[in-house]
């Protein structure tokens, strides 16, 4: 073969060579760039996923509550289902032999992604609960603090919560109130004319709650609702006390 017709094929080699090659970076270009688009989104994610800690404190005072009586309820774990929003399962699991540790499971409705009630986010876990009273219910100690009534929980088994913990702290406030009836019961004219006042027990409640989260959409719906749910659970509480105090 002579040497033109040997340069000829090398030269026609050599262009489709670089025609395949020009006709598959376009393809090579979209690969890289999907690869670098996943890599971005995967790292989007990350960044997302990471834990977010979510905490609201509720401070009220329940007036003609004694803290010793919401301290029982709270404690009454069983009947939770039977009065406190978004709770559908109440039981305490096992306690401890000198009975101020009990661990519970409560199933859980996580309300605000929608109106629709089927939308609701449902979650069973397990707390170790501690609860402490003070020794005498009704008496300031030495240094005048109040008596205080605490109700700690901390979750052990959950599934959508990386932690959630509660802090009841239940405060005796003593309240005069002035007897202004004459004909109410149990009121009565002191000798100098004045009306007599009697020494009424109230509640001071300071509820904690803190939930760490690691899923966006769970930590996105807890920023909308977990005052609003704080509130309805110290409410639901309290019109629980008011309740069994008029069924003893």
């Amino acid at each position: 073969m002579k040497r033109s017709s040997v340069d000829c094929i090398h030269r026609c080699y050599q262009l489709h060579r670089r025609a395949a090659l020009n006709a598959r970076e376009p393809q090579q270009w979209h690969v890289a760039h999907q690869a670098r688009s996943i890599i971005g989104i995967a790292s989007r994610i990350s960044k997302v996923a990471t834990t977010t800690t979510h905490r609201h404190t509720h401070r009220s005072i329940l007036h003609r509550i004694h803290p010793q009586h919401l301290y029982r309820i709270i404690n009454d774990v069983d009947r939770y289902q039977t009065f406190l929003p978004y709770c559908n399962e109440s039981r305490v699991l096992q306690t401890s032999p000198c009975g101020t540790m009990y661990d519970a499971v409560l199933r859980v409705g996580l309300p605000g992604l929608s109106d629709d009630a089927s939308s609701l986010l449902e979650e069973r876990y397990v707390s170790r609960v501690r609860k402490k009273s003070p020794a005498v219910a009704n008496v300031k100690d030495e240094d005048d603090i109040a008596p205080t009534w605490t109700v700690e929980a901390k979750s052990i088994e959950s599934q959508l919560f990386d932690s959630l913990k509660s802090r009841w702290q239940l405060t005796f406030v003593e309240n005069e109130i002035e007897r202004r009836d004459a004909g109410s019961s149990g009121s009565r004219n002191l000798s100098n004319g004045c009306m007599a006042t009697e020494d009424i027990a109230s509640c001071s409640v300071n509820f904690e709650v803190e939930i760490q989260v690691s899923n966006p959409l769970i930590s996105f719906t807890l920023d909308r609702v977990l005052k609003d749910v704080a509130r309805k659970q110290v409410e639901a509480f309290e019109k629980r006390c008011n309740e069994v105090a008029s069924m003893e």
